[in-house]
């Protein structure tokens, strides 16, 4: 949707002119990184947060954005699904962060299950390039596994199913019957939204299934989610926040969000802070 300035109701002068630049810009980054939080925002303008709120408010009111408790994301976000290529591309250095903190839990011995995603992607590179053997990882993800088809000392095992090119996981009756027939010490999972009313969603509704599917499998869940992915909801409902046994995300995600998932029961791991594994 294109942004018309006379939409808004704006004093005249040079303060208007920069009201509109900084509505703009808000716009721009929302297209741009799919989601925007609050403080960020109020950081990057120098304007209270209660200011940012008013104007994120505003925006949401004339249909350019949706309005989420921490922030904003784009209108589009709820329904698109970003395919792998353009996964990897974004928020680099706190998807190798979080991978980095979920590896810590991985014991020599585990038998574990990597969902598709561009932060289990890194995860898979850590595990292929890392001291812990005797590993048993099953993925449905076929990029997972050609990362990983060259460490020969790690037993792998592919899920197969219906393809989905784009994001080159494997869902459907074959991949669920499969899945439902293992059981795995511990799964990591990414999600594609995250929020405290709607808990995990993905747009697409055999993903959904599939995640399920690997949250009935397993003695121990991780989801692996950046800052990106608060506060916003997909259209397939995965599971109630409280599902899951841990989370574990970037130094960016909202406070206001960390505390309410641990009031849940949630044990959220901050990656970049020192924790035990276990």
């Amino acid at each position: 949707m294109k942004y018309n300035k006379n939409i808004m109701k704006q004093n005249g002068g040079d303060d208007a002119v920069l009201a509109e630049e900084r509505k703009r810009c808000i716009l721009e980054m929302v297209e741009e990184n799919a989601s925007v939080t609050v403080a960020e925002l109020s950081e990057k303008f120098n304007l209270s947060e209660v200011t940012i709120r008013k104007i994120l408010n505003e925006l949401d009111e004339y249909g350019y954005l949706k309005r989420t408790r921490g922030g904003a994301v784009s209108l589009s976000r709820s329904m698109r699904e970003y395919g792998e290529k353009e996964k990897e591309k974004k928020n680099i250095i706190e998807k190798k962060a979080i991978a980095g903190a979920a590896y810590e839990y991985i014991q020599d011995g585990d038998t574990i299950f990597l969902d598709a995603g561009s932060t289990t992607l890194e995860l898979a590179r850590l595990i292929k390039n890392g001291n812990k053997r005797n590993i048993v990882v099953i993925t449905n993800a076929i990029n997972l596994a050609v990362e990983m088809v060259e460490a020969e000392d790690i037993d792998l095992v592919l899920i197969g199913g219906n393809v989905r090119h784009r994001i080159m996981s494997c869902v459907g009756s074959i991949a669920e019957k499969a899945i439902e027939g293992l059981f795995f010490d511990k799964v990591f999972m990414g999600a594609n939204s995250l929020d405290i009313e709607h808990g995990v969603t993905t747009p697409n509704l055999y993903e959904a299934q599939v995640k399920c599917c690997m949250l009935n499998s397993t003695r121990q869940s991780f989801v692996l989610a950046d800052h990106s992915k608060f506060g916003q909801a997909s259209l397939a409902k995965v599971c109630p926040i409280s599902r899951i046994n841990n989370l574990i995300t970037d130094w960016n995600s909202p406070a206001e969000y960390i505390e309410k998932i641990r009031d849940l029961g949630v044990n959220v791991v901050i990656a970049g802070q020192k924790q035990a594994a276990s």
